[in-house]
């Protein structure tokens, strides 16, 4: 139906499990449009590691910048606090606790979406409603100077889709 009906200009979220092995699904069923218009949700990742920083440091989420999820939207991905900020200040001035950064902040983050399930029975309608509002405002808007999101896009001259490939849009 994408390839069909929808504008070269549509921007695909692709949001269910495997999010990365579905987009790459749908970008293949639709090859009338552009390769780097289809995204997997990685900023569900981003947004969660951006929370558990700003929790940890005091600040309010807003606070937290250059958020980075490498890797698959799983229990394998990265959250990259070496290169988050607080405030602008890099993670490691603003919280000193490296063990917890190394540790319980990634593994937190890896496994967020399956703690909410198990306590909740099924996953976080909302955060991922914020999630895909968010992904799709900085698709679309410029991107704050020296900051960037994560999303996962297709690299042509590899022909897979890899997550959270860093974008910056002035």
């Amino acid at each position: 139906a994408l390839n069909a009906v929808a504008s070269r200009n549509v921007k695909v979220i692709v949001v269910g499990n495997p999010c990365n092995t579905n987009a790459l699904i749908c970008l293949k069923n639709a090859p009338n449009l552009p390769a780097k218009n289809f995204h997997a949700l990685t900023r569900l990742d981003e947004n969660r590691a951006k929370c558990q920083l700003a929790l940890k440091a005091g600040v309010f989420y807003d606070k937290i910048s250059n958020m980075t999820i490498w890797g698959n939207h799983s229990t394998t991905q990265v959250p990259d606090f070496l290169n988050a900020k607080i405030n602008g200040r890099p993670v490691k001035e603003v919280i000193k606790d490296t063990k917890w950064l190394e540790e319980d902040f990634t593994i937190t983050v890896q496994k967020r979406g399956g703690v909410l399930i198990q306590k909740w029975g099924r996953s976080s309608a909302a955060s991922t409603a914020v999630s895909i509002v968010d992904a799709m405002r900085s698709l679309v808007t410029p991107t704050p100077e020296g900051d960037w999101f994560s999303t996962g896009v297709m690299f042509s001259t590899l022909g897979l889709l890899i997550a959270s490939f860093v974008l910056v849009y002035h």
